[in-house]
């Protein structure tokens, strides 16, 4: 437990002092939330039932800025490491991966959700927000959604071949993701094809769990959903897990 905590601490010390990561998991959200506050402020949106633009806009943004810090902080942070040998003399203590890889988890759960406070805090206070679902319910959606991309961040550590791999990759998967999220684009003007496939992206299953815990959508609605995000979560930590390395 004490290695545990020592290395939790070390990692957020040092996740402090790197913008990247700063700037991904603790101002992207608040931005964005600003940027679009002032397009838009809370007029309703068209094909959703009244539903104010930040209402609707708020957890697509969480969504996204859990999905960018899967795609791009936790495999960029992580090769970093092994490219640089912190993870080789971390192999020669009697560290085990399971207590490396949980405080890491920790660190990146921490900051995904700070970002998130502050996110939801700019929304309401700032322009309006206000969300129609219960507390506890949209915690565990966003908590889900958070882990699942954070496991997607680390199955990727786990295969990728250098930090600058991330960078591609990350790029060839966010483009799509994000245009078949429902998140910028609504799916339901876009083409049934194109619908199909959207189905297959976690990512807008992320944004709808989100939305529809913050608007107050009953459970029943959702279970495909959550399905999804944990599948996601499930497959991408078993990758992992089972891949991964200390050493290049």
């Amino acid at each position: 437990m004490r290695a545990f905590r020592s290395l939790a601490w070390l990692f957020a010390k040092l996740a402090l002092r790197d913008p990247t990561s700063v700037f991904f998991s603790l101002a992207l959200a608040p931005a964005l939330v600003v940027l679009f506050g002032l397009a838009f402020r809370d007029a309703p949106v068209a094909l959703q039932n009244g539903i104010g633009a930040m209402d609707h806009q708020l957890p697509a943004i969480a969504a996204w800025v859990f999905a960018m810090t899967g795609l791009f902080t936790v495999p960029i942070t992580v090769l970093t490491r092994r490219e640089t040998g912190t993870l080789r003399r971390l192999q020669a203590t009697p560290l085990r991966p399971a207590t490396y890889l949980a405080a890491d988890v920790l660190v990146q759960l921490t900051q995904a959700l700070a970002g998130l406070g502050l996110l939801f805090a700019v929304g309401v206070i700032g322009f309006g927000a206000r969300p129609t679902g219960a507390p506890v319910s949209i915690l565990a959606a966003a908590l889900l959604g958070a882990l699942a991309f954070l496991a997607l961040g680390y199955s990727l550590a786990a295969v990728l071949p250098s930090s600058r791999s991330t960078l591609i990759v990350g790029n060839l998967l966010a483009v799509p993701m994000l245009f078949l999220s429902g998140a910028t684009a609504p799916l339901e003007v876009m083409p049934q094809g194109v619908r199909d496939v959207a189905a297959f992206n976690p990512l807008l299953h992320a944004v709808t769990l989100l939305r529809g815990a913050w608007n107050g959508e009953p459970c029943s609605s959702l279970v495909i959903e959550v399905a999804a995000v944990v599948a996601l979560f499930v497959a991408a930590a078993l990758v992992a897990v089972a891949r991964f390395r200390w050493e290049v």
